[in-house]
């Protein structure tokens, strides 16, 4: 998505692949070819674009500005967090799906203890964001975060209405924000309650099908849950939930921005 999609509009982002000594794999990263920096968050996409003058929202009023901070704010405390739990600390997702995923990249011992040591990391920082007890039952945790992500996607999809993008017409990084995290809702194995209270909001949902058909249609295909004895399609998935967050989001941002620019043209054009 990376490559392509940066590709279009003269940015010197490209995906490499970090080679190891994880029996011959490779993991998609971003850099930057003139420091060799890896980009590792979706903030830090950000700021790099803006620091290339790369706006997605010049044409926002000092309202919708602040609603794009206070979104962003949600959707990082409530669907980020939802999606860090069901990989990581729901029970079955995690001993079926991100365990052998997690590890398969890594060689003895260390595919035996970075799981482990990633799994009590999400699990802290899910107790520390909501103010949770270390001992609380693991039932009541789980309807902690998963009652707090579907009041975030209701809210989302109240505030979409029937306006093409959140904000209204022209899209901006809100909206690049908010698809990378329903993207992968849609296209991860390992979400299938959030894809539940997701699919319940029908244009929120037609939302996300439409931007991915629009901007992503040969980059990106939203997962569908393969015959259990085809395992190729499902092993693709595990990819793009592993490191579809950072590169997704790049992707849409750029193109985005491209979007919204040939629009800025048209109407000066026009002008």
């Amino acid at each position: 998505v990376s490559t392509q999609s940066t590709g279009m509009c003269g940015n010197d982002l490209q995906v490499v692949h970090c080679p190891g000594s994880w029996q011959g794999k490779n993991l998609p990263v971003l850099t930057l070819t003139e420091t060799e920096e890896y980009i590792e968050t979706p903030q830090n996409i950000i700021n790099y674009m803006i620091s290339r003058e790369i706006q997605m929202d010049e044409h926002l009023s000092e309202l919708q500005l602040s609603e794009t901070t206070a979104f962003t704010s949600l959707i990082t405390e409530s669907l980020y967090t939802a999606l860090m739990y069901s990989w990581w600390l729901d029970e079955q997702s995690y001993q079926a799906n991100t365990k052998a995923l997690y590890s398969s990249v890594f060689s003895f011992p260390f595919n035996l203890i970075k799981p482990m040591e990633m799994r009590r990391q999400i699990r802290c920082m899910i107790l520390s964001r909501y103010s949770l007890d270390d001992k609380m039952d693991p039932t009541d945790i789980a309807k902690k975060v998963y009652e707090s992500s579907k009041r975030c996607l209701q809210i989302l999809s109240t505030k979409l209405g029937n306006n093409p993008y959140i904000l209204g017409n022209v899209p901006s990084q809100l909206d690049a924000y908010v698809f990378a995290h329903l993207a992968l809702i849609r296209s991860s194995p390992m979400c299938s309650r959030l894809k539940d209270d997701l699919s319940k909001l029908q244009n929120l949902d037609d939302y996300t099908a439409r931007i991915h058909k629009k901007y992503f249609p040969k980059l990106l295909r939203l997962y569908t849950p393969p015959e259990p004895e085809d395992s190729a399609p499902l092993q693709r998935a595990h990819k793009l939930a592993s490191a579809g967050a950072v590169l997704l989001l790049a992707g849409v941002f750029v193109y985005f921005r491209r979007d919204n620019a040939l629009r800025l043209n048209d109407t000066q054009l026009k002008g």
